[in-house]
């Protein structure tokens, strides 16, 4: 429902837009944009420590968001991997921290244009200890981090509708053609926004959406479990344009448009939709799309346990 009301919101913004005569609707863009979710790091990160249960330590995750979907912090998972936690002096369970202690707030672009970033949520990850001697000078032990958190990506186009679509009287828009289309900042984006005529009364329109990112999508609700390949590349789209008569391949009819899960394969899916046009008059009108899903990201460095000589 959240993501309903934010789409709908989106929208009516950009339906503020419009021209003094009511026919063309100038869009701008009202994104910050860019291809990131949440980044990772390690935050002051000690890559050298000492053997024998002398020298505990902490490994801190820096995560700041640099999209523009709020993250709730029971939506985000933290997690240490690469080493036996047990050499450590830690558990499975106490290398995986969720929620986090904030939630991870985005990116925002007010009207004036003015880019307000999302100030950064730390996880720590504390108590470890290497507590046995090491054989030789230097150990060293890959360290991971592995993020998981839900998203959202929103995009807006537009269609030119026509009283006669087929018509090739000149008008205030074209039908068949490529179309501009906005994308809030985001690892997957919407792309490739193409509209064609069908008929006299009828226009279609298709558009990727492409995981442009450096992590792997999983569907809505997963946790980005990697139990099963069915919760693989998965992702909830949905379409808003407002219009009667909207259908899109694949995804069914709501009361505010249309939307279902797909399977990206290499990374994409094409969805096609088709538009019922029943109009007297020319005018452009906004698609709202918005694509749901949980990403999985890693970052990766190493550990050096050094033997302390005691």
């Amino acid at each position: 429902m959240k993501k309903i009301i934010i789409l709908t919101i989106m929208v009516l913004f950009l339906l503020a837009c419009e021209g003094q005569d009511g026919d063309v609707t100038t869009v701008s863009n009202p994104f910050v944009g860019g291809s990131q979710g949440i980044i990772m790091n390690f935050q002051d990160f000690r890559s050298e420590v000492f053997d024998g249960g002398t020298d505990p330590f902490s490994v801190v995750v820096r995560l700041e968001n640099k999209g523009e979907t709020l993250v709730e912090k029971s939506r985000v998972k933290v997690r240490l991997s690469g080493f036996n936690p047990a050499q450590f002096g830690r558990t499975e369970a106490q290398l995986l921290i969720s929620p986090v202690l904030d939630d991870v707030l985005e990116t925002r672009k007010e009207p004036s244009g003015n880019i307000i970033p999302g100030p950064p949520v730390f996880v720590e990850f504390s108590g470890l200890n290497h507590a046995s001697r090491i054989a030789g000078a230097v150990a060293e032990f890959p360290l991971r981090a592995e993020l998981c958190y839900a998203y959202a990506s929103r995009a807006v186009s537009k269609l030119c509708i026509r009283e006669n679509v087929l018509s090739t009287r000149q008008s205030l828009c074209e039908v068949t053609e490529s179309k501009s289309v906005f994308n809030s900042g985001s690892p997957v984006q919407v792309r490739n926004f193409q509209e064609a005529s069908r008929g006299r009364n009828k226009v279609g329109f298709s558009f990727d959406v492409v995981n442009v990112g450096d992590g792997s999508l999983y569907q809505v609700g997963s946790g980005c479990d990697t139990s099963s390949r069915a919760f693989e590349n998965k992702a909830r789209v949905r379409v808003v344009t407002s219009l009667p008569g909207l259908q899109c391949t694949g995804l069914s009819q709501t009361t505010e448009g249309v939307e279902g899960e797909v399977t990206l394969y290499n990374g994409q899916k094409t969805i096609t939709c088709s538009q019922d046009v029943n109009t007297g008059t020319d005018f452009e009108q906004i698609v709202g799309v918005e694509v749901g899903y949980d990403y999985n990201q890693i970052t990766q460095t190493t550990l050096r346990v050094q033997n302390s000589g005691e």
